[in-house]
């Protein structure tokens, strides 16, 4: 299981190394500016968060913690819960003003990663008030 974990981190960074070097062969210099600049700030940031969680998560298993119980499958229900109801929100915001991106493939993308972002803030602020009870 770790070793399966492990490689799957590696060749998924890799799979994006590979894409983001296709990507900025294919647009140069340009890739850089406006919006495009804050989905690749934010894709790092989601990517570095994923990471890290991968690595609690194997330090855990090696300490011969759990790393599934009933209450972190709670969390995650409540916290996908919240992030469903705030990202229909944001999903109208978005088309509300659809006119303020340059295309469709930026809005589509940047709407999936502030997704992403609502539903590693809800499980952050659920994971914290479940520790303050």
């Amino acid at each position: 299981m770790k070793t399966k974990r492990k490689t799957l981190m590696f060749t998924s960074i890799l799979f994006m190394a590979a894409i983001w070097a296709f990507i900025f062969i294919e647009k140069g210099t340009n890739l850089f500016k406006g919006y495009d600049l804050i989905i690749f700030i934010l894709i790092v940031v989601l990517g570095v968060i994923a990471l890290l969680s991968a690595v609690k998560k194997d330090k855990d298993e090696k300490e011969g913690i759990p790393i599934e119980d009933e209450l972190s499958d709670q969390i995650k229900y409540k916290a996908g819960y919240y992030a469903f109801f705030i990202s229909m929100y944001m999903w109208l915001f978005i088309f509300l003003f659809k006119e303020k991106f340059p295309d469709l493939e930026t809005l589509l993308g940047g709407g999936i990663l502030v997704s992403a972002a609502i539903f590693y803030f809800s499980k952050l602020v659920v994971k914290n008030q479940f520790n303050a009870k």
